[in-house]
């Protein structure tokens, strides 16, 4: 994800992305990184609470695909972006709930 947003912002794609998908997936980082949080207390991890954490964060994700699916077409490259930033986030989240199963076979 850093590297896909270092690209945008060198060659200045990053500035054309729609004003309201910015905040939206804003929103969808912030559910993601509350989840995380989960991981890195001093205490165990509450494994409900970080499942449920990352649905949060899932639904989230969800709602900004959705909602990109009905606005109006963008650009082929703005679109190529926001797909990957979204596809990006995704990923991570399949990691974190990865990582959280293999937590609960051990």
């Amino acid at each position: 994800m850093t590297r896909t947003l270092d690209y945008a912002l060198a060659s200045g794609e990053l500035g054309n992305l729609p004003a309201a998908f910015r905040p939206r997936f804003g929103a969808v980082l912030r559910a993601v990184a509350t989840a995380m949080e989960e991981i890195g207390q001093v205490s165990p991890t509450d494994p409900d609470l970080l499942d449920a954490k990352i649905d949060e964060a899932a639904a989230e994700l969800d709602r900004v695909q959705q909602q990109e699916r009905t606005t109006p077409e963008a650009s082929p490259a703005v679109h190529a972006l926001q797909g990957t930033l979204l596809t990006d986030v995704g990923r991570l989240l399949a990691d974190l709930r990865s990582g959280r199963q293999s937590l609960a076979k051990t």
